[in-house]
């Protein structure tokens, strides 16, 4: 069993052996709470990369902590680094839905530039009535130009998964936009 409070003490004084220790010892365990927390939004990549900034954080505010459950606070910030991060993509994802209607249309085409907003305003609205998930593929494909192979990394998500999400999500915005009565 490890000591907490003297790894913590040897921590505060700056000893870069009682980080690594603490790193192997409960990196896996932080990897878990950031995995159980984003569920759908985690990849191996957000999951390393959230699992790096709480240690950053251990290590920045070593000479400050007051706990003495390591494991505990190492749980708190884990949760709360997940938290953040699925509300920034929330966040990105929801301000994207109006940018990646221009993607979606050709914009090549000889329509007005009122008539070219109107469409993107279409679309954007329907993306809004998929489920987040053909949703997020379809922002990632057409959006970000994601290949399903990088979706299905990126999103932790097999790729047998990603292509049926894609094609349902097209029909899907197909069905809504016809039902609406756009045309292109």
């Amino acid at each position: 069993m490890i000591d907490d409070r003297r790894l913590l003490g040897r921590l505060a004084s700056g000893d870069e052996g009682a980080f690594r220790e603490i790193v192997e010892v409960y990196s896996k365990y932080v990897s878990t709470v950031i995995a159980n927390q984003l569920r759908d939004f985690s990849s191996v990549t957000v999951i390393e990369e959230l699992s790096a900034d709480v240690f950053f954080e251990l290590w920045r505010s070593r000479e400050d902590l007051t706990t003495s459950h390591l494991r505990g606070w190492l749980a708190t910030v884990s949760r709360n680094k997940a938290k953040n991060y699925i509300r920034s993509q929330r966040l990105q994802f929801e301000s994207l839905d109006d940018s990646i209607a221009e993607n979606i249309i050709d914009l090549s085409d000889d329509f007005s530039k009122l008539e070219k907003e109107e469409q993107a305003a279409e679309i954007a609205s329907a993306l809004k009535k998929l489920r987040r998930p053909e949703r997020e593929v379809l922002l990632r494909y057409y959006y970000y130009n994601q290949t399903v192979g990088m979706i299905s990394e990126e999103t932790g998500t097999n790729l047998a998964t990603v292509k049926p999400r894609l094609q349902r999500g097209r029909d899907k915005l197909k069905e809504i936009l016809e039902k609406g009565g756009f045309s292109k």
